[in-house]
C-alpha cells in the first residue's frame, strides 16, 4: 500500500449521486440514498506479441514488439430497492436513453447527503444504462417472500477519482515579479518518443519584466515534474520595459504574445529540458498595430490569438507569424481571453461584456445578448460545449449560457459579487477551477466537481491557501482532475506567486 496510514474502504461508507443529463452548470446532483454501486470494471487492452523467428534456434521465436488493444469503456452495476409506490429512477433513465453522470461518494463521520463533503468520489462520466433487471416480482410460497431489488448495468465514457486537494506555494524564492499567465504543456507518454509522463508533468509560467536597476526582461518559467522544481529564463527578445501578455504551447513551440511589442516571442519546446537556455525569436508577421495581441488559446498545432479593437488572428506555424481572421468586425472591444473546443470552434471575450465566437475557425460573430452591461469586463471564458459557455467578470461574478449566447444566467459561488474573478478552467466536464480575489484583496481558488453547479473554496479540508493578492491565471490538466496550477501576485503586492493544488 503506497500510503499505509490511509483508510481501507468498507462498502457501507459509500453513497450514490446521479446527475441527469451529465455534469453541467444547471444540473443539480440528486442524492440516491437507496442505491448502491457494485464492482467497477474496465479493460485496458490485451497485449499481443509481435514475433519473429529466432535466428539461432529452429522452432523458436523472439518478441520484437507488442500491440496493445483498445481501452474498453468502464462499467458497473447500480442496484437498489424496487419500490411499490414510486416510479423507478433506474428504469426511467434507461428508457430515456440520454447520458447522465454517476458519482460514488465515500466518507465517514460526515453527513453523506451533503454533496461536497466526501473523502473520495468515483466519477462515471457520460454514462448510460445498457440493461435493466429486477429480482423475481412474485412469490409462490412463504419461502419465496423477499425484498425485490432492481439493477441497471452502466457503461460510461470515462472513469476517474476525485479527492480533496491540498494547496502549496512553489518557487517562491525564484519569483520576484508577478506571474501573468500559466499553461499546461504536456501529453501522456510511455517514453517511446519523449520523456515518460502522465500528461501532467510540464507546465509553463510567464512573469512580468523586472523594474528597478538593473532591470531584466520577463521570465519564462517551466516545470518538468508537475511543479516541484521550476526553471526560469529570460524572454530575451522582450526589452526590460516591455511586458508580456500571455503564453501557450503551439506545435513545436512555446509562444509568448506581447501587446507591448505587437509580436510573438517563440522558443522550441525541446529546449525546455532543465539545462538549455531557450533561444527566443521575435515574430511580427501579420500583427496589426491597432490589434495588439492580448491572449491566445492553442488547439495543438495552431492557435487563436485575440487583441485590441476586436482583432482575432490565427497561428498555423508560429515561425510564420499570424493571419488576421477578424479585423474588429464582430466587435471593436478589447478582447482579453479566448478558449475553444477545436480549430473550428472557439469563443473570445473582452471588455464591456464583449463575446464573439466562430463555428468554422474563420468567421467570427457577436452573440445576440451580452452577459453584462458596459463597464464590466469578461476576464476569462471556459467553453464546455458548443452551447455551454461560462464567463467570469471584473466585478467578481460568473455567468453562463446554454444556447450560444442567446441568453445568460448568473451563477452564484461563495463570495461572488465582490472583488474580481480572474480565470476559469475545466479539467473535465465535471471538474473545474475558478480564481477569485476578495476586495481585501485576498486570492482564492475554488473547485467544482459537478460541472459548475456548486463551488468550494480550496483547500476543501485541512490546511490553508498560501496568501496572495490575486491569481491571474489557472492551468488544469485533463489527465488528472486533481491537479491545478495558478499564477499571480504575492500578498506583498510585488513578488510573483505560483500555487499548486494537488492530492
Amino acid at each position: 500500500m503506497a500510503n499505509p496510514s490511509a483508510t481501507v474502504l468498507t462498502s457501507a461508507m459509500t453513497r450514490v449521486w446521479i446527475i441527469e443529463g451529465g455534469a453541467r452548470i444547471d444540473h443539480a446532483p440528486v442524492y440516491e440514498s437507496c442505491l448502491r454501486m457494485q464492482g467497477v470494471s474496465q479493460g485496458f487492452g490485451d497485449i499481443e506479441a509481435i514475433e519473429c523467428p529466432d535466428p539461432q534456434n529452429y522452432g523458436k521465436f523472439i518478441e520484437k514488439g507488442q500491440i496493445k488493444g483498445a481501452t474498453e469503456r468502464p462499467s458497473t452495476t447500480v442496484e437498489g430497492r424496487y419500490l411499490m409506490d414510486a416510479l423507478s429512477t433506474l428504469l426511467a433513465l434507461a428508457k430515456k436513453g440520454c447520458n447522465f453522470d454517476v458519482q460514488l461518494h465515500m466518507g465517514q463521520c460526515t453527513d453523506p447527503s451533503i454533496f461536497n463533503t466526501y473523502k473520495k468520489s468515483i466519477v462515471f462520466s457520460t454514462a448510460a444504462f445498457t440493461t435493466y433487471d429486477t429480482d423475481e416480482l412474485g412469490a409462490l410460497g412463504s419461502e419465496d417472500n423477499a425484498a425485490v431489488n432492481e439493477t441497471g448495468d452502466l457503461s460510461a465514457k470515462d472513469l476517474y477519482e476525485v479527492v480533496p486537494l491540498n494547496m502549496a506555494s512553489v518557487a517562491a524564492s525564484q519569483l520576484t515579479n508577478e506571474v501573468v499567465d500559466v499553461a499546461q504543456c504536456d501529453s501522456q507518454s510511455c517514453g517511446e518518443c519523449e520523456n515518460e509522463s502522465d500528461g501532467c508533468k510540464k507546465f509553463l509560467s510567464l512573469t512580468k519584466a523586472a523594474g528597478g536597476s538593473p532591470s531584466t526582461p520577463a521570465d519564462l518559467g517551466y516545470t518538468l515534474d508537475g511543479g516541484a522544481v521550476w526553471y526560469f529564463h529570460d524572454v530575451d527578445t522582450l526589452g526590460a520595459a516591455e511586458e508580456p501578455s500571455a503564453l501557450d504551447c503551439v506545435g513545436l513551440y512555446v509562444v509568448v504574445v506581447a501587446n507591448a511589442t505587437d509580436s510573438l516571442h517563440i522558443a522550441l519546446k525541446s529546449e525546455l529540458d532543465g539545462v538549455t537556455d531557450p533561444a527566443f525569436t521575435e515574430v511580427t508577421t501579420g500583427i496589426v498595430a491597432a490589434g495588439s495581441p492580448n491572449n491566445l488559446w492553442s488547439f495543438g498545432n495552431g492557435a487563436f490569438v485575440v487583441g485590441d479593437a476586436g482583432y482575432v488572428y490565427r497561428i498555423t506555424d508560429p515561425a510564420d507569424g499570424v493571419t488576421v481572421l477578424d479585423a474588429g468586425n464582430a466587435t471593436v472591444e478589447k478582447l482579453l481571453a479566448v478558449h475553444g473546443l477545436s480549430e473550428s470552434f472557439a469563443v473570445a471575450v473582452g471588455q464591456n461584456g464583449a463575446v464573439i465566437y466562430t463555428e468554422d475557425g474563420s468567421t467570427w460573430s457577436a452573440v445576440a445578448v451580452k452577459p453584462v452591461a458596459a463597464g464590466v469586463h469578461l476576464n476569462s471564458v471556459a467553453v464546455k460545449g458548443e452551447f455551454e459557455w461560462i464567463v467570469v467578470t471584473s466585478n467578481g461574478r460568473m455567468y453562463y449560457t446554454l444556447n450560444k449566447g442567446a441568453t445568460w444566467t448568473e451563477k452564484a459561488f461563495p463570495g461572488s459579487g465582490s472583488g474580481v474573478a480572474y480565470s476559469i478552467a475545466f479539467a473535465s466536464q465535471s471538474v473545474g477551477y475558478l480564481s477569485h480575489s476578495t476586495t481585501v484583496p485576498r486570492a482564492r481558488i475554488l473547485r467544482s466537481i459537478d460541472g459548475g453547479y456548486s463551488w468550494q473554496v480550496l483547500p476543501e479540508e485541512t490546511g490553508t491557501m498560501p496568501l496572495a493578492d490575486r491569481v491571474n491565471a489557472l492551468a488544469a490538466c485533463s489527465w488528472n482532475p486533481n491537479l491545478v496550477i495558478g499564477g499571480g501576485l504575492a500578498d506583498d503586492a510585488a513578488d510573483g506567486y505560483l500555487v499548486i493544488g494537488s492530492a
